[in-house]
């Protein structure tokens, strides 16, 4: 009569929209875990991109979906850089000195990722540890060096 109900079925409606949107971000985001790297990259800069232009989400709720999605893009790089170690480590078992350095440096471009994302302390370190016993790995040879001969 008064127009009560008009009011109330546009905040529903309004309602519903939000909680669509907030659903959408969601699997966004949770699309991030399963990326490659520069996916992950990439889906995240999206990510923000949207959610700083989007001023219906709340501002809370767009705050912990950017910090998910920075925590699934930096388990994802330090996925593949230990991923890249566990190679060449094969590679050095193997003799193939050449291909572990190529593993190792893409490792390495990996762990900078991490790093700049927030990765662990702890987990630095193992990749530091695990880096330089790489690194000494494989250096054995069957004949003296030129400065022995």
């Amino acid at each position: 009569m008064f127009g009560f109900g008009k009011a109330s079925a546009a905040a529903k409606e309004r309602e519903a929209a939000l909680e669509r949107s907030k659903q959408t971000v969601r699997e966004f985001v949770q699309k991030i875990a399963g990326a490659a790297p520069e996916d992950a990259e990439r889906m995240a800069q999206q990510l923000r991109d949207w959610c700083g232009k989007d001023r219906e989400l709340p501002f809370e709720f767009k705050r912990k979906a950017m910090l998910r999605a920075k925590i699934l893009e930096c388990s994802t790089n330090m996925r593949i850089c230990d991923e890249r170690l566990h190679d060449a480590a094969d590679e050095a078992s193997a003799g193939r000195l050449s291909e572990r350095d190529a593993k190792l440096n893409e490792a390495r471009r990996y762990y900078g990722r991490a790093c700049k994302l927030g990765a662990e302390e702890d987990w630095r370190k193992a990749y530091q540890r695990a880096e330089e016993t790489l690194r000494l790995t494989g250096t054995n040879r069957d004949t003296p060096s030129r400065a022995k001969v």
